[in-house]
């Protein structure tokens, strides 16, 4: 499965990261152990994130779980 992250790091800013893995948990543990800071809000499925980029204004309620 595809998940795209909004990730920050000291030396590249803030950036976006796309890759492909089994499970979110280990993209978020993959992000960390290569030195960036992760807000797991910001990390969705490809096509959700791409939902929330091109529909919505990026405010913090977009990014939250409607469950």
């Amino acid at each position: 499965m595809k998940f795209k992250a909004i990730v920050n790091s000291k030396q590249d800013g803030r950036q976006i990261i796309e890759m492909e893995y089994s499970t979110k948990k280990q993209f978020i543990e993959d992000l960390r152990s290569n030195g960036y800071t992760v807000n797991e809000m910001k990390v969705k499925t490809a096509e959700v994130f791409d939902y929330i980029i091109d529909h919505t204004n990026c405010n913090e309620w977009d990014w939250k779980e409607n469950n």
